[in-house]
């Protein structure tokens, strides 16, 4: 079964809508791969504003910015 293309492609800026990064935007960096399907969709790294390192987040907390 193919899993269906993220909507977040890298470079789109986003907002979390739930979880520690609630509320906060950033930029999509990629798709994590390698990881157990738990969430419905894809889980993305996402570089926040003012944090160096990328979060995880699952894209179904995400909307565009």
């Amino acid at each position: 079964m193919e899993q269906s293309p993220s909507p977040f492609e890298p470079g789109v800026r986003v907002r979390a809508t739930f979880g520690r990064f609630r509320d906060q935007v950033g930029t999509v960096v990629e798709t994590a791969t390698a990881l157990p399907e738990v969430f419905d969709g894809p889980v993305l790294w996402v570089r926040f504003d003012g944090d160096e390192e990328p979060g995880l987040v699952a894209g179904q907390f995400l909307e565009a910015a």
